[in-house]
């Protein structure tokens, strides 16, 4: 797994380090005897989801991403007045280049792996999708952090791994922390290498937090 990693970022087709692919490598036995499907919401180019397709080969893969870059707040389901997301068309990525980079490594669209595209509040309520094992939350914005915890929390069934790509943000944080307080949840977030609890609260994170579902 750790050579298909390498491999991808070889390839420029993710912005993810190696460091967060090797928790989904530590964590795989685990993950996969979770029941259910796997998804990863904001998918650029694609690396993540070739990775999260070839290892995970017998569950059906969602891919969901605007492939048009950052909604505008205007029309977003939330405001945040701190908003800081990347913009700039370097992090956009259209749906033929997602599904060229699967191609290189074997894989195409079909029963198996499904895309979704256009912004998740609008893809996730009718997707279809069922029971969730893994969620990969890469979408570095914070309505769109709140539509994917909406639409998708529920859905991850106990001991599934929810993975936040962008703990790092100001933004995805409040927006995971206003969503557990609204909701009331009993929710640990854990440090992506050293596997230990950290603070949702603190002033800043690495990358790449997750939680497990109780």
């Amino acid at each position: 797994m750790r050579q298909l990693a390498e491999e991808i970022i070889r390839e420029g087709i993710t912005k993810v380090s190696l460091e967060r692919f090797e928790t989904i490598i530590r964590h795989f036995d685990k993950i996969n005897a979770v029941e259910g499907d796997i998804i990863e919401c904001g998918v650029w180019k694609g690396g993540m989801g070739v990775f999260l397709s070839k290892i995970f080969e017998n569950r059906t893969i969602w891919l969901a991403d605007s492939n048009q870059g950052f909604e505008n707040q205007k029309t977003s389901t939330y405001f945040f007045k701190d908003e800081n997301h990347h913009e700039g068309p370097r992090m956009v990525a259209p749906l033929q280049i997602v599904q060229d980079s699967l191609k290189k490594f074997g894989l195409e669209e079909g029963n198996r792996i499904k895309f979704l595209k256009g912004f998740v509040k609008d893809t996730l309520p009718d997707a279809g999708i069922g029971t969730i094992a893994l969620l990969r939350v890469d979408v570095d914005a914070y309505s769109a952090t709140r539509d994917v915890l909406d639409n998708l929390y529920d859905k991850v069934q106990k001991g599934g791994y929810i993975i936040f790509d962008d703990t790092s943000l100001n933004e995805s944080r409040a927006a995971i922390k206003d969503f557990i307080q609204e909701r009331g949840i009993s929710f640990t977030l854990l440090h992506p290498e050293t596997d230990k609890e950290v603070n949702l609260n603190t002033g800043s994170l690495p990358s790449g937090c997750y939680t497990i579902k109780q």
